[in-house]
């Protein structure tokens, strides 16, 4: 072998030259750049001895991608494979245990450091699913040799192996933890075999070998000894074997007394159902027994000290787009091709049927036991049909093979199991937490939980058990989010039925999720952008289930949702879709606005018209107008009556400031009443107002004035608005005072400033995120495209006019009719007189209905008429138009966009 000696500039910092690292068979001496192993030098690349360096000084924690690359190829921009390639080289000179791998994080070194100096038996490389070895040297006074399962073949499981492995050499108690069904049997069988493998080319880890102890079938924790001593080979009597009549004290001190001696990894498979009896035996060994090892499986940890907990997660299931050599690759997609492939030869991964197999993967959350069941159904479904059947999973997958423990055999059978071992409270928090969708916060799970006999502080302490136990997901994050794994919330839904608790449980669920928005409509106005929506924006899911019950149970408490959440869609770009959850709340007599017996029984009633208008803003100006003036009339009606209105909208006027703002924005209410509603804005609003609620008179104020075409005042109450929202914070304001800017300028005939700005704010999403996925991109885009056409550009007008249709497809046609003109003027200017007199009939029509053009549509409007009136008799014209106004969005897009 060749020794490795480079130069030491990369070595990292704060690390010792002069110290030699040993670790059992392997050397590593920093000052002379050399790796011995055996005591002979290994070849090794001198990135990959920088990167040893790195992770050895470091072991002590996990070392993340960035900080290696950083380490290791200072100064340059290197691809992350190179890491993931040196990472290989290492593992194969010093077996794949040495260095695991946090998925999506990093890399830790494992190996332990020797006190003395390194012996010649230890870490080497193995496979990661070794053949059953032969039976182990005798590991009792029993004259029968042990012996350990046969191990299955793993799965996306290397990096767990390999962590699991050096985690049982180190420590004396480690608890593989996971849901049924997740893999811990078998991770744990075939790091049995490789650390008890006499025959392996790195010897065996442990001098007496291994044995396994199948804890399930124990209903008697009394008969745990029994089991231990069969497992062992221990020559004690019937009496202990049968576990009648035994002394469970007396029968643990023997088995202690035995083990006392033995150098070798215990495995007990299954322990959850006997946690405190498995508890109290592995005490027991760990103090008598020092050299024995004791690897648990378990949906719970034993709380002893001394354990580890080894947390397994669900196999991979990779993203899509992906291709077909990388799916294959991931643990969940390699589980099904093997089981399916078990099931029916003739199956085979390809580009057709890929997609469908991640999302049959991730539809059963990775997990093991699903994915063999789901597997082992293809030959009678085909994949189609086994994909369209996965919403009853729970009752469609299962097996009758031989020997497979009945909870294994269906999906709800392992819930059952999991589920039995429940205290009743448990059962009852379990089955509750099954309403929520995507995930919950701590106080919604007290909030829907909770009861009369289970108090808040009970919910916490159950939930925390649940995590443990894998039934509840603790997402890691800030705040604390946790989730059930859809199988197991389908089988909390399950439960719940069954219990007869769905109704009131769904509704508590309405209840709590209309409060949490209550408090987040507050928050909005005194909160910027972006941490108040990460606080809401983890609930949509939850927020669309409790809309959903709520729209055919009790529309009241709907629409109290849907009035405190618009914001939540608006800014997330989902204004369509909260329209039309809007719509289907709306009252069968919408039209009346006089003694509004909605505005009568539901407090929260102005709130939901005021928001309604607001839904409408540049898709119906009379909506916008009636709903908002429906509004104005309930908080006048609530000041009036101090009705059971929230006191903050009642004592400030906030709610009356925020109604008058949508009625005054609207082009259907007369300019008179809207300067009037603009003054009654004044007098109601007050130095102590976050900006966030001041800058709505601003807003309305600009509205206003563009609709009488004062641009100049429009462009300077746009720059106070810019000055007042930035600072703050609020990015959506901020969005839209730039958007209006160019806007503006556009107006006052500055084509060239506006395209500057406009470019200018599309080219810097990172400083205002939403800018292009909320309500600010799309005219961003439509006035950069009528800029470039006044500037003769056409070509780069189309491009830009191409972005803005297909965003507008994006968001269900948002802001598409307010530039309807746009699309005419660019037919127009490229020549294609016949599609611009037809665009100019759909302008005409959409601006009918949603009211008067301002002032750059009819600007296009005028010049696109102008350009083809000279190309086109007046009898054509009419006639064209006319055909256009029928058309609708999609082909609207075809149409202007057509090539000449």
């Amino acid at each position: 072998l060749l020794l490795v000696r480079s130069p030491i500039a990369n070595f990292p910092p704060g690390a010792q030259l002069t110290t030699r690292h040993r670790f059992g068979r392997i050397e590593v001496s920093p000052a002379e750049r050399l790796l011995l192993i055996d005591g002979e030098p290994a070849t090794l690349g001198a990135r990959a001895f920088d990167l040893l360096l790195a992770l050895i000084d470091q072991r002590d924690r996990l070392m993340t991608k960035n900080e290696l690359l950083d380490r290791v190829w200072p100064h340059l921009v290197v691809e992350e494979n190179n890491l993931q390639t040196q990472v290989s080289n290492l593992r194969k000179l010093l077996g794949p245990q040495a260095i695991a791998t946090i998925p999506g994080r990093g890399y830790r070194f494992t190996l332990v450091e020797d006190a003395q100096p390194a012996s010649d038996a230890d870490f080497a490389a193995a496979p990661a699913v070794p053949e059953p070895p032969t039976p182990l040297p005798l590991a009792s006074t029993s004259s029968r040799p042990l012996t350990l399962p046969h191990a299955t073949a793993l799965f996306g499981r290397s990096d767990d192996l390999a962590a699991l492995v050096a985690q049982a050499r180190q420590h004396a108690v480690v608890t593989l933890l996971g849901a049924g069904g997740i893999g811990k049997t078998a991770l744990a069988l075939a790091a049995a075999h490789w650390l008890a493998d006499a025959h392996a080319p790195n010897g065996a880890a442990f001098r007496d070998g291994a044995a396994w102890v199948e804890l399930a079938p124990i209903a008697d924790a009394a008969l745990i000894p029994s089991a231990l001593a069969q497992a062992l080979r221990l020559p004690f009597g019937g009496g202990l074997s049968s576990g009648t009549g035994v002394d469970e004290a007396g029968a643990l001190a023997a088995i202690v007394h035995a083990l006392a001696p033995l150098h070798m990894l215990l495995v007990l498979d299954n322990a959850e159902h006997q946690i405190d009896a498995v508890a109290r035996l592995a005490m027991a060994i760990t103090s008598a027994a020092p050299q024995v090892r004791l690897l648990v499986t378990s949906q719970a940890p034993l709380r002893i000290d001394g354990e580890r907990v080894f947390r397994l997660a669900a196999l991979e299931v990779p993203a899509l787009p992906v291709s077909v050599n990388d799916a294959a690759g991931c643990g969940a997609v390699a589980l099904f091709v093997d089981q399916a492939q078990a099931a029916d030869r003739h199956f085979a991964l390809t580009d057709a049927n890929a997609a469908t197999v991640i999302a049959l993967c991730r539809e059963l959350d990775g997990l093991a036991l699903g994915i063999k069941l789901a597997a082992a159904r293809l030959p009678l479904l085909g994949l189609d049909g086994l994909a369209a059947r996965l919403t009853e999973r729970l009752q469609l997958l299962g097996s009758h093979a031989r020997g497979t423990p009945t909870r294994q055999q269906t999906l709800r059978a392992a819930f059952d199991w999991s589920h039995g071992l429940l205290a009743p409270t448990e059962q009852t928090v379990f089955r509750r937490l099954g309403v929520f969708v995507g995930g919950f916060s701590l106080e919604l799970a007290c909030d829907v939980a909770s009861d009369a006999s289970i108090d808040h502080w009970a919910v916490v302490d159950v939930l925390g058990a649940l995590v443990d136990r894998s039934l509840v997901a603790a997402t890691g994050t800030a705040p604390q989010r946790y989730r059930l794994p859809e199988i197991a919330r389908d089988y909390a839904g399950l439960k719940l039925a069954e219990a007869g608790e769905r109704e009131a449980i769904q509704q508590r669920h309405a209840e709590a999720i209309a409060k949490m928005f209550d408090h987040s409509c507050e928050a909005y106005w005194h909160t910027a952008d972006a941490p108040w929506l990460a606080s809401c924006a983890p609930e949509l899911d939850n927020l669309r289930a409790a809309l959903d019950w709520g729209t055919r149970n009790a529309p009241a408490l709907a629409r109290r949702t849907i009035g405190a959440a618009s914001f939540v869609f608006l800014l997330l770009g989902l204004a369509a879709e909260a329209r039309s959850r809007w719509l289907a709340l709306q009252p069968i007599n919408s039209e009346r606005v006089e003694g509004d017996e909605c505005n009568a029984r539901e407090p929260h009633a102005p709130r939901f018209w005021r928001e309604g208008s607001r839904l409408h803003w540049r898709i119906s100006e009379r909506l916008v107008r009636g709903f908002a003036e429906r509004a104005v009339a309930g908080y006048r009606n609530a000041h009036d009556h101090q009705g059971d209105l929230r006191s903050e909208l009642r004592d400030d006027h906030q709610g009356l400031y925020l109604a008058l703002r949508c009625a005054a924005a609207s082009a259907e209410t007369p300019t008179a009443d809207a300067l009037a509603m603009l003054a009654e804005m004044a007098h109601l609003e007050r130095p102590s107002w976050p900006p966030r609620l001041r800058a709505q008179r601003l807003l309305a104020e600009v509205d206003v004035r563009r609709a009488e075409g004062q641009m100049a005042l429009v462009r300077d109450l746009l720059e106070r608005l810019r000055a007042l929202a930035a600072p703050a914070g609020l990015d959506t304001v901020t969005a839209f005072a730039l958007s209006g800017l160019a806007d503006a300028n556009l107006s006052l005939g500055d084509s060239r400033e506006a395209i500057r700005q406009a470019r200018a704010l599309l080219a810097t999403p990172d400083s205002l995120p939403r800018s292009l996925q909320g309500n600010y991109g799309l005219p961003v885009l439509a006035t950069l495209g009528s800029a470039l056409l006044a500037e003769g550009d056409a070509a780069a007008a189309r491009e830009a006019i191409r972005q803005f249709t297909e965003l507008s497809r994006s968001r269900g046609w948002e802001w598409f009719g307010r530039y309807a003109d746009l699309f005419a003027l660019l037919a127009a200017s490229e020549g294609r007189d016949h599609d611009a007199a037809r665009l100019i009939g759909h302008a005409d029509a959409v601006q009918a209905r949603l009211g008067a053009r301002d002032v750059n549509a009819a600007r296009s409007r005028a010049r696109a008429e102008a350009l083809i009136a000279h190309r086109l008799d007046a009898a054509a014209f009419a006639r064209l138009s006319n055909e256009g106004r029928s058309l609708g969005e999609a082909e609207v897009c075809a149409l202007a966009l057509a090539e000449r």
